[in-house]
């Protein structure tokens, strides 16, 4: 891999951060969602918050918690099992601060559900006072959204020669892009990466893929008819 290409694949990893496991309705160890998407997903929710501008968020797993299921995660993935979010903000102050800061957390817990995130808690923290010149802009007009990523429902792995594989990827290809709200497969990091990884012969048997979905999809929904669809 050269300079650039290597790049490239830092730059992605980067932007799409870590793996978070997701929850009920998905099987448990089965779905996960890039943090780089909840977290621009929820920063709109935040600022959908008149007078909250949100400054940080932080996942973490919730090792009170019981795990939710097998010990095999991504590599870049959490522990499959509960999560806390911390989340600084800055409020505008017109109105009592714990009032602002609990309708942000309510926000975020909605937020979170609504991805099918396991959130066991959510704690903001006040970091200070917004100026006015700060006040975020309203809801629909600047906010932040979720980056466009190519998709595409033909699998991609450059080098096969066995005709078995390319038949079995493109089955799971059509398998998990068939539900409704699936825009299609991503590929992993890397130059011409594969949009498909299945465990080789003699291993246990996983099938791991990347999807993109619509805006408006039922993350834990769909995600789940994907997974037991490709299993």
């Amino acid at each position: 891999m050269g300079v650039p290409g290597l790049t490239e694949t830092v730059r992605e990893q980067v932007r799409m951060g870590r793996l978070l496991p997701l929850g009920d309705p998905v099987p448990a160890g089965a779905g996960w969602i890039a943090e780089g998407a909840v977290r621009e997903l929820l920063t709109g929710d935040a600022h959908a918050v008149p007078g909250a501008r949100l400054l940080r968020l932080r996942f973490s797993p919730d090792t009170t918690a019981a795990p939710l299921g097998r010990e095999e995660r991504p590599a870049a993935g959490l522990t499959a099992g509960a999560v806390l979010l911390d989340a600084e903000v800055l409020l505008s102050g017109e109105e009592p601060l714990p009032q602002a800061a609990e309708r942000v957390r309510t926000a975020l817990t909605a937020g979170a559900r609504a991805l099918s995130l396991p959130v066991t808690a959510v704690d903001v923290r006040v970091a200070g006072l917004l100026e006015a010149e700060e006040r975020p802009e309203e809801p629909g007009d600047g906010a932040p959204t979720v980056p466009d990523t190519p998709a595409s429902r033909t699998p991609s792995r450059p080098g096969s020669t066995s005709g078995d594989t390319d038949a079995r990827e493109r089955a799971v290809v059509t398998a998990v892009t068939a539900p409704t709200g699936v825009r299609g497969t991503v590929p992993f990091p890397g130059p011409a990466g594969p949009s498909v990884r299945i465990a080789p012969t003699g291993e246990a048997g996983w099938v791991e893929v990347q999807l993109a979905l619509a805006r408006d999809a039922d993350m834990g929904s769909t995600v789940a008819e994907a997974a037991r669809a490709g299993a």
